[in-house]
């Protein structure tokens, strides 16, 4: 999945389990430890990554781009 199309979806996710309006993709989020499980579940299911709960940064739930940003790197991860 692209880039812009992983942010679409999670804006959508978000702003609909938050009930909030995201500006641009580098509002800071103040999302729960709820919607970070829910964030999670839907990368693995919808997108196809699995995040390394181990290794996860949960600094990274901050925004958008830092979100994509994540899932790009762990999708680089899975094809080498």
């Amino acid at each position: 999945m692209e880039r812009l199309q992983v942010i679409d979806k999670l804006k959508t996710l978000i702003e609909e389990e938050r009930e909030i309006t995201i500006d641009n993709n580098d509002q800071k989020l103040d999302i729960d430890s709820f919607t970070m499980t829910l964030i999670i579940s839907v990368v693995n299911d919808e997108i196809g990554v699995m995040l390394d709960m181990e290794t996860l940064d949960f600094d990274v739930f901050t925004s958008l781009n830092s979100l994509a940003d994540l899932i790009s790197a762990e999708q680089k991860k899975e094809i080498s």
